[in-house]
């Protein structure tokens, strides 16, 4: 399957470099040919290339047969709590809910918060699975370090202060780790919006997170390759996390953990139907500091991982961690090519926003509509209703959503490259 899309999209590539050549041309007239080759290669080839290497990966996806653990293994919950008073309650009720037949530790770790929450916790009546651990304030990072040492159990699983498990979630992760190749150090959890109605800004996350980090996500995790296993809901094998050394002290510390992982020849996979809900930013400042962390973080791996001199990297997630390389280029070109796209139209002259440009639209709609159709058929099997989405925001979700974000994205990748200073 791997080789099979490389080809195509291979094809693909060369194909679209033969018909974009006069359009490269065009733009070389107006702006020379760096800007032109520039802008051609970020804007349509590459992206072209990871629309169909995507699109031909979900269709040549394999059904797995359902596997029913003969046993469910006992496993230790990490929450690193830092200002959660307002979400925290919830979270340990939705562990409460879980239809998991293996005891369930929860070791929450408190950082140092300052509004509340550890008096809120201490006043709390925990069950007795539930240890309350306190540290003065030094990041996620070194919480989860902290509390890492304490577990005991084979599996540990690690979700945010915010994060609502659906019943079936701890079963059907454990379910796929417990039952993957025996190299499986780490399972991504699905994580999908819990705010989706607060604001606009909300509703287009949900459509990200729905379509673009599901998508995403689901690929990967049918290459064994799954670039972040997220903070947010993962679990990983407890002998492996203590045999790295824990998380590293960084923005990024899930992807940077995930590609040591895939670093040392360890694989990582994706439990589509293990679903949580996290609460996303509700204001696009806020949205564009999450990115800018993201982006950090993407920059971190790449320091902390060399993907052309490790010896144990599979093939598949060299691939797959290669093309982030682009993403920078990408974002960029987005910021460059809009508004002259734009402006030139405004003049009468369609040279960068034309019908060819735009023909990257249906590519883009048939490949949502492909994973939108495994995510239905994911979430009828868990027998999970979700709120129906705001069509505005899909329509703003496809066309602008990228150039949204694309300076945030940027600023972040040059906020690590300069190695500004680092919060949490």
């Amino acid at each position: 399957m791997f080789l099979i899309s490389i080809m195509i999209s291979l094809f693909y590539l060369v194909l679209s470099i033969f018909i974009n050549i006069n359009w490269i041309y065009d733009i070389a007239c107006y702006f020379g040919y760096f800007v032109a080759i520039y802008l051609v290669t970020f804007i349509a080839l590459i992206p072209g290339f990871v629309f169909i290497f995507t699109l031909i990966s979900l269709l040549f996806d394999k059904k797995k047969k359902k596997i029913n653990p003969q046993k469910e293994e006992d496993v230790t919950i990490l929450i690193p709590v830092y200002n959660a008073k307002n979400s925290i309650k919830e979270t340990l009720e939705s562990i409460k809910k879980q239809k998991y037949s293996g005891n369930i530790c929860v070791n929450i770790i408190d950082d140092g918060s300052n509004d509340g929450t550890l008096e809120l916790l201490k006043s709390m009546d925990l069950d007795s699975n539930i240890n309350l651990i306190e540290s003065p304030h030094q990041g996620k990072a070194a919480a989860l370090n902290k509390a890492l040492k304490c577990v005991k159990t084979d599996y540990t699983i690690t979700i945010d202060s915010d994060t609502v498990l659906h019943p079936l979630a701890i079963r059907n992760i454990m379910n796929k780790i417990t039952h993957s190749n025996p190299k499986t150090a780490a399972t991504a959890g699905c994580l999908f919006v819990k705010n989706a109605k607060k604001s606009f800004i909300t509703k287009l996350q949900e459509w990200d997170y729905t379509l673009g980090i599901f998508g995403v996500k689901l690929i990967q995790g049918n290459y064994n390759s799954t670039l972040v296993a997220q903070g947010a809901f993962s679990v990983y094998k407890t002998k492996i996390l203590k045999e790295i050394g824990g998380w590293k002290n960084c923005v990024g510390e899930d992807i940077v953990l995930t590609w040591q992982l895939l670093s040392k020849g360890y694989e990582t996979n994706f439990a589509k139907n293990a679903i949580a809900f996290t609460e996303v930013p509700e204001k696009l400042k806020d949205l564009g500091k999450q990115r800018k962390r993201w982006a950090r973080g993407m920059i971190e791996a790449f320091k902390n991982v060399n993907i052309f001199k490790s010896k144990n990297l599979s093939c598949k997630s060299r691939h797959l961690m290669f093309m982030n390389i682009f993403f920078p280029f990408i974002d960029l070109a987005l910021l460059i090519f809009v508004p002259l796209g734009l402006i030139l139209l405004a003049l009468g002259n369609p040279l960068l926003i034309s019908w060819i440009s735009l023909l990257v639209i249906p590519l883009g709609l048939l490949l949502c509509l492909v994973i939108e159709i495994k995510r239905n058929n994911m979430l009828k099997e868990i027998n999970c209703k979700l709120e129906k989405r705001s069509i505005l925001a899909f329509i703003v979700y496809i066309l602008l959503y990228a150039f949204i974000l694309a300076p945030f994205y940027i600023a972040g990748y040059v906020l690590e490259l300069i190695n500004y200073k680092k919060e949490w």
